[in-house]
This record gives C-alpha cells, structure tokens and sequence, in this order.
C-alpha cells in the first residue's frame, strides 16, 4: 500500500505539471486539481503514444517524463502555490463530517488498490497488452498473437507510462488515483450542494454511493473507469453556466480523452458539438489548437490501430493497410466481431436474426445476475427520468443528455449490448432521481456512511458472488491481508503454471488447466493459450508467425495446409 502511495505521488507531480502546461497550450484557466490533473493525464497519454510508435516505455521514457516534468514545473512555479492554495482552501471548507468521509473513502480507495484485481479482462490481455508496451512499444500485428491485444487503449498506454516495470513488477494502479481525484471532486460538489443547494452538486456527490460498484475496477487498468470519470466531469461542464468558449474547450478535450479509451465512448462527442453549433459565430475562430488536438488524436488513433492490426478503423474492418504482411485476416475479425457473437452471451449463438426486437430485449435485460440487476434498473431509469428532469431539473441541459444515453443504448443494442459500455449514464440518472429524493443533510451523510461501511467489508471480509455471476473468475473477492501495507498483491489474481510450446518460428508460454483459453496471465512475453493457437488452426487454417528474428518486428497470420 504504501508503495502505491509513493507511486501515486509520481503521477500526481507529473501530470499536475503537464496538465498545467497542457491548460496554458490551449487556453484554458485552470480550475481545479481534479481537471487540472486529468488533463495531465491526457498530456502523458499522447506523449507516450508518440513514443511508443517507436520504442518500448520503460527507463528511457521515465527520465524522458521526470525531465520535462521538472521544466515545466520550474517554467509554471508561479502556479504551483496558487493551485495548492485552491486545493486546501476547497478541503478547508469541508465539515468535519465531511473531512472524515472523505479521508476514511480515500483510504480505502488505496486499500482496494492494492488487493489483486477482479476485472476478468485483466487476466485475458491487460497485463500482457502493458508489458508488451513496456518491452516493445506498439508491436506489428500483435493482434495476430491474441486478438485482443489489437483492442489496446489509450489508458493501457496512459498505464504503462505509470507501471515503472524497470522499478517494480506490481504497480496497476493508475485506475485507483484516478478514483481518487473524483473522490476529491465530488465531495467539493457535495460541500457546493451545502452552500447553494443546487440537485446537480448533490448528484455528483452522490457518486460515492457507487463506489462498491466502481470498486471492481480500482485494481486493475480497466479503461471503462477512466471513461466513466471523464463523462461525469463532462455532464458538470456542460450542465454548468460557463464561459462558451471554456466549456467547448474543456468538453472537447475531456471526451476526445475518453473517445482515445474506447471508441464506445464516441457518442459523447454530441455534447461539445452542440455547445459549438449553438455558440459558431462566438467561439468558431478561437479553436485552432483544439482543431489541432483533435487531429492529433485522430492520427494516434488510426497509427495505434495500423501498427496492431493492419486496419486503421479498428475492429472495423474498412482500408485495410493491404501491403503490410501482418493485417489481421478479415475472416477472423468478421466472425468474433459478427452480430451473433457479440450477443451471444445472453442469447445462443446462430439465434438472433430470428429473434424478435421484444425477444432480443428481454433477453438481454432480464439476463441473469449483476447484467440483470443493471439492465432492470436501466430500463427502469430510461421510462422515469424525462419526468424527473422536466420536474426537478427544468433549465439544467440535462435533457440533451438523457438522449444522448438513448443513442447509445440503441446502438449498443445493434451492436455489442454489454452493461459496463453504458453503465455510467445509469449511474449519473440514477444519482439524479436519488438527488431529487433527498434534502435531510443527515440521510445525506448516513447514507454515504453506509457506502463507506460496505467498501470496508468488500475489501477486508471474504465474500461470495456465485448468486451474481456464473463466471469462477468473479465469484469470491480478494481481500487486504496485513502484509499489503507495504506492498500490494500481484498484478494477477491467477495462479498459473506455464509451459513452452513451439509452433512454427514462434516459441511461446502457454499456460495449464485453465477455463478459458483466451486467459494470458503474467506470463513472460509472448504468452498465448495452444488451445487458443489450435483452434484458429483448426477453424481458420492460420497460425501467428514471427516476422522476423525479434519480437519487435512482430507477427502475421501464416496460412497453414489443410489435412486430408
């Protein structure tokens, strides 16, 4: 735990600097050690994508980051006291209550952070993605080793700046410090809601109660966190009565941070498109370097995907990069990217285009478990809240943003209907409709309290989720245990044997008896199942070969000859 904490303050110095930097770049004032620091974080994201087109992130990009880090930090020293002066001013205001919440959810934020993770997704290509980014940088046809780790983000890169893996083998948790300034955040918005008795500061800070949601998340680098804290400081920008040109600014470069995490979460960028639309003539001629973040962006994005895959769109399939030798074959990506196979977790396979809309509905709402007790609770939220907003909320632009949850509940439904890609809009409703409930200050704190309480006993008490999960990966939490005081709980909660299997030019770990044969593990570069390889031989006739003497020079798909 404590070596968490010094990492933290790492990333803290860090990207508090070059957010500072980053703000002054594009004209925007600096508002708070939340915003300030995110787009920090946005700042070192970019830096290492750059960086990692060419080389691995390890020692070199660390002194890289520490040096530029130190000059900006002299170059802007005048704002350092102003912003700390800011900072503990807004803690100063807190009640003692107050104070005590927000220490005792912070605690625990670190102790979650350094239990082992839960994320299934941790174990099938987190770790593996930021270890070859730490080794390799961006690999030619990676996703021709694992199909997954053609879906790298833009946190997975945001983290392997952070994982000092030259230092320590452990540090994972960038997602825990990003916890942590939305912490701090909403309970700023909560004191707010104490002074001005505005619903909107009372909903954000509400957002503790869905920490023992949030929590599974914490340990391990999952970029559906990161997407879901961007969007929550998003909708408070734009439900707030700034400045035009600040709001479009902020709003743009937040989102396109979260579009850069995941592309699901492109629907977002509606919000700074109306805000612009509405405001053309004003601000029009002042977006030239949000113009050209933007851009920016795009090509990381495209370079990134190219790099991994072969197609600049991915996993769409669209101009393909046909000269290279390591594109992914279409064939694969068109069928574990087809309709029946992204639904097929809650409808058999080959079913759904005869399945009737009522039917997919249903069935997809009325799941099973945890997907269950969330699409109820979203489909219930969708029905009632235009009445709530309309009654509770009438000027508050809240409207724009329950269509725009509509949308991307529709395309989810045409696409890939998981639960954790929208998510966070049945969080922000939720905690809208609780806001407007609520006025008595002490329910407010007792119920915060309560929240504190059940993350005490998530992290410290063994339980069992078997009546909310079928998966064996996510069925029994892993606790705190008196030796992470100093050090956190491996990166893994896997306990993997490996062997080394050979198969063509490429010598790879694989592991044993496991379930799941898209699992990976910590295993030491490259690890990928044989069951895994054997079935893309079997049913796609391909196996991943080295394209040259190196890793780094990555992998293609060779096609194999059939057995008679």
């Amino acid at each position: 735990m404590m070596l968490i904490l010094l990492s933290w303050l790492y990333i803290f110095v860090t990207s508090t600097s070059l957010g500072m930097s980053f703000s002054k770049l594009l004209g925007i004032p600096m508002r708070n050690i939340t915003i300030t620091t995110v787009l920090g974080l946005f700042a070192v994201t970019l830096l290492a994508s750059l960086w990692a087109i060419f080389g691995p992130i390890n020692l070199g990009f660390a002194v890289f980051l520490t040096s530029i880090t130190l000059i900006f930090g002299y170059y802007f020293r005048a704002d350092w006291p102003l912003l700390w002066k800011t900072t503990t001013e807004s803690f100063g205001s807190f009640s003692i209550t107050l104070k005590s919440l927000f220490a005792l959810s912070s605690i625990l934020i670190l102790v979650q952070s350094a239990t082992s993770p839960f994320v299934v997704d941790n174990e099938t290509y987190y770790i593996q993605t930021i270890k070859w980014i730490n080794e390799y940088g961006l690999v030619p046809g990676l996703a021709n080793l694992h199909l997954f780790f053609g879906q790298t983000s833009g946190w997975h890169i945001a983290q392997s700046a952070y994982s000092l893996s030259f230092l320590y083998e452990n540090f994972n948790d960038l997602n825990g410090f990003l916890l942590l300034l939305l912490n701090f955040w909403a309970f700023e918005r909560l004191h707010s809601y104490s002074v001005n008795k505005n619903k909107i500061d009372l909903a954000f800070g509400l957002l503790p109660l869905s920490y023992l949601f949030l929590f599974q998340f914490v340990n391990a680098p999952s970029p559906d966190l990161a997407v879901y804290v961007l969007a929550f400081l998003a909708f408070s920008i734009y439900t707030s009565a700034e400045n035009a040109t600040e709001k479009l600014k902020l709003l743009w470069v937040l989102l396109l941070f979260a579009v850069y995490i995941k592309i699901t979460a492109v629907v977002l960028l509606l919000l700074p498109i109306i805000v612009w639309v509405k405001h053309f003539k004003q601000i029009n001629n002042q977006l030239i370097a949000i113009r050209l973040l933007g851009g920016l962006v795009l090509f990381l994005f495209v370079i990134k995907n190219s790099i991994l895959t072969g197609y600049p769109l991915y996993p769409l399939t669209y101009l393909p990069y046909s000269d290279a030798d390591y594109v992914v074959p279409k064939d694969i990506l068109s069928y574990f990217f087809s309709r029946d196979m992204m639904h097929s977790f809650y409808l058999s396979f080959g079913t759904l285009e005869q399945a009737k809309l009522t039917e997919i509905v249903i069935a997809y709402f009325l799941h099973n478990g945890i997907d269950s007790l969330i699409g109820c609770t979203t489909l219930l939220l969708s029905i009632i809240t235009p009445f709530i907003l309309e009654k509770y909320y009438p000027k508050q632009g809240l409207t724009t943003i329950y269509w725009v949850f509509v949308l991307l509940l529709v395309l989810l439904m045409l696409s890939s209907p998981q639960y954790r890609f929208y998510v966070y809009f049945t969080i922000f409703f939720g905690l809208l409709v609780l806001a407007a409930l609520l006025s008595k200050k002490k329910i407010i704190l007792s119920l915060l309290g309560l929240s504190c309480l059940g993350c005490a006993v998530l992290v410290l008490v063994p339980m069992s989720f078997g009546s909310l999960t079928n998966n064996a990966m996510l069925m029994q939490n892993n606790t705190f245990e008196a030796e992470n005081l100093i050090f956190p709980k491996p990166n893994t909660k896997s306990n993997i044997a490996y062997t080394i299997e050979t198969k063509g030019n490429l010598k790879y770990n694989t592991q044993k008896n496991t379930e799941l044969f898209w699992i990976t593990g910590n295993g030491a570069l490259p690890t990928v199942s044989k069951a895994q390889l054997d079935y893309f031989e079997t049913y796609f006739h391909v196996i991943p070969q080295k394209r040259g003497q190196t890793l780094s020079e990555g992998f293609k798909a060779q096609k194999v000859k059939l057995h008679d």
